[in-house]
């Protein structure tokens, strides 16, 4: 049976957009990106996203699952 589940890292962040708030998360593997009012909405939309992005490049699901491993490093910094 094959294994269906794909893993990729995300980064999340929050953006003002006039006077409300939106989650954006992306995949800089991808390039995918996508956005909500909450963060579940977001996540839910990036994996809308993501999905069909994968049926329309079925070749990009191999990269991906070639590729996926624990990324080097997450941080942020101030400056």
């Amino acid at each position: 049976m094959e294994n269906n589940c794909l893993s990729v890292n995300i980064l999340v962040r929050e953006e003002n957009q006039g006077s409300s708030r939106v989650f954006v998360v992306n995949n800089e593997e991808t390039g995918i990106a996508d956005f909500g009012d909450t963060l579940d909405k977001a996540i839910e939309n990036f994996r809308k996203s993501l999905k069909l992005y994968l049926e329309a490049f079925p070749e990009k699901r191999n990269l991906l699952i070639e590729e996926e491993k624990e990324p080097i490093l997450v941080s942020r910094i101030f400056l």
